[in-house]
């Protein structure tokens, strides 16, 4: 190790951290409305920039401690060491994927010359996330400052160009909620306008006010709970029925007490109280809650090549009660919601997210997760509406071929198929054999609908692969037959 730890701090994290979110610079080129770091940006007492060596000598040590992800922010991150043409965020790059982390991404604002996407170094980059706050730049403008849109545009579309992956981010603002002149959300249209844009992913953040610091510096643009709730009614549906090309992160923001009180360890979601992420700042400030920024509270400090454990009262894990699942402790501090709680900020369900998935934390909602393939549009229906009406299923996907049910599975990682056998172009036993190798023990349970028996040394094969994930054969996909088969699953569950 390169920094000499507080005990504290290791014994905080254990084997748990998996996330490194670093701000590598407190200084922007824009100056959104909504921007949770003016406090940070507009005034620095020494480092307005983390010192190069001592970003390695950290990324060293937590990729020891288990870290795999590393997101760099700022501020604007693009602009550290502008000075010297970006050398220092190239270098740091490099040597992060040489390190071993798995997963590097930047989150940028996209005004940076598009020559910086050319470089070797910045090539490496596994994603990166453009900040965008609407559709078009008539809502984007006022909020992140005029021509921000446009330039941010060209920039996607030349990244797109050269194979990046990208990514957009958006806060949920009022304008947001609102509706065009044919009936369209313009945040469903944002999701529509990143389609277009051939993006990987959209990701969304709330504004709220919830009795948290950053409601002093975030501006007037947040929502009600009650409009977010209309909002959230007509998204989520469609975010979970696979309506959109692309994953959609989206935050719930709440939820009602009744509905918490029947699955706190799905919903009490905190990244404080599972130690799987630190957000390391220039000024030496180490800390683990996001809406904590622009405030003393934090963990630990980090200088003179060691890292402080915070025992005094600004350690911002003082408050929360570090073994119940409870709602967000931080946004329930000095608010209350009616019948409504406040979850965590990045508690965003179903999202394909690297360690949310990595955490299993949709096992936690209790419920089996499907992908169905069949190419009889009847019998699609029919088993989709079954499924849809079993209170322990969440439908994922519903595919017309194999091809399509292949691609959902590996990317969705579901608990269970349902899959006619025959297939044009893969059987089930092809399906299972292309699955498993990609999926290894991840494989799905896999439920084979056919007229006829499989044939004997084929059904063998598929047992040899996955044993007792090869669940069932159905003759008569009928009400009964497919609740059996998740009730008698969940059973095997609850015993094992």
């Amino acid at each position: 190790m390169n920094y000499k730890m507080d005990k504290k701090f290791t014994d905080y994290f254990q084997k748990n951290l998996r996330q490194i979110f670093f701000y590598l610079i407190d200084d922007c080129n824009l100056r959104c409305v909504q921007c949770l770091y003016k406090q940070e940006i507009c005034f620095q007492v020494e480092k307005k920039e983390v010192d190069f060596n001592d970003a390695v000598k950290l990324l060293e040590d937590f990729r020891e401690m288990g870290a795999i992800k590393l997101t760099l922010m700022g501020g604007e991150p693009t602009l550290y060491d502008i000075k010297n043409d970006n050398k220092n965020l190239l270098a740091l790059i490099k040597k992060s994927k040489e390190l071993g982390y798995e997963y590097v991404r930047i989150d940028t604002n996209g005004q940076f010359k598009s020559e910086l996407l050319e470089k070797p170094e910045f090539k490496m980059l596994d994603e990166i996330t453009f900040s965008i706050d609407g559709p078009i730049k008539e809502i984007n403008d006022p909020i992140r400052g005029y021509g921000s849109f446009d330039k941010c545009v060209k920039n996607i579309k030349r990244a797109k160009e050269l194979g990046y992956n990208i990514d957009i981010t958006s806060c949920i603002s009022k304008e947001l909620i609102k509706r065009d002149e044919n009936g369209n959300l313009y945040l469903d249209r944002m999701i529509r306008f990143a389609e277009e844009l051939g993006i990987e992913k959209m990701n969304f953040h709330n504004l709220f006010k919830t009795g948290v610091p950053r409601d002093n510096f975030s501006g007037n643009i947040d929502i009600t709970i009650n409009d977010w709730f209309k909002v959230w009614n007509e998204i989520e549906p469609k975010v979970e029925n696979n309506e959109y090309s692309i994953p959609v992160r989206i935050p719930q923001s709440f939820t009602t007490k009744e509905e918490f009180e029947k699955n706190p360890k799905y919903y009490g979601y905190c990244s404080c109280k599972n130690g799987s992420r630190i957000l390391v700042h220039p000024n030496g400030m180490l800390r683990v809650c996001s809406l904590m920024i622009g405030t003393p509270y934090g963990i630990a400090r980090y200088y003179d090549n060691k890292i402080v454990w915070d025992d005094s009262p600004t350690n911002e894990l003082r408050a929360h009660k570090m073994n119940e699942d409870t709602p967000c402790t931080n946004q329930s501090k000095h608010n209350k919601y009616g019948k409504f709680v406040p979850v965590c900020v990045s508690f965003k369900p179903r999202q394909n997210e690297m360690i949310w998935k990595e955490l299993n934390w949709e096992e936690r909602r209790n419920k089996v997760q499907v992908v169905l393939i069949h190419d009889d549009k009847q019998e699609q229906e029919k088993i989709s509406n079954i499924l849809r009406n079993i209170k322990d299923v969440e439908l994922l996907a519903v595919c017309n071929n194999a091809n399509d049910g292949y691609h959902k599975i590996i990317e969705l990682k579901p608990t269970m198929v349902f899959m006619k056998y025959d297939l044009d172009g893969m059987n089930g036993l092809n399906m299972v054999e292309t699955t498993h190798n990609e999926l290894k023990e991840e494989t799905p349970i896999y439920n084979m609908i056919t007229s006829n028996e499989i044939k004997n040394d084929e059904a063998y094969k598929v047992q040899d692969l996955i044993g007792n994930k090869f669940n069932s054969m159905i003759h008569e996909t009928s009400k009964e037959r497919l609740e059996g088969i998740i009730l008698d699953y969940k059973e095997y569950i609850k015993n094992n």
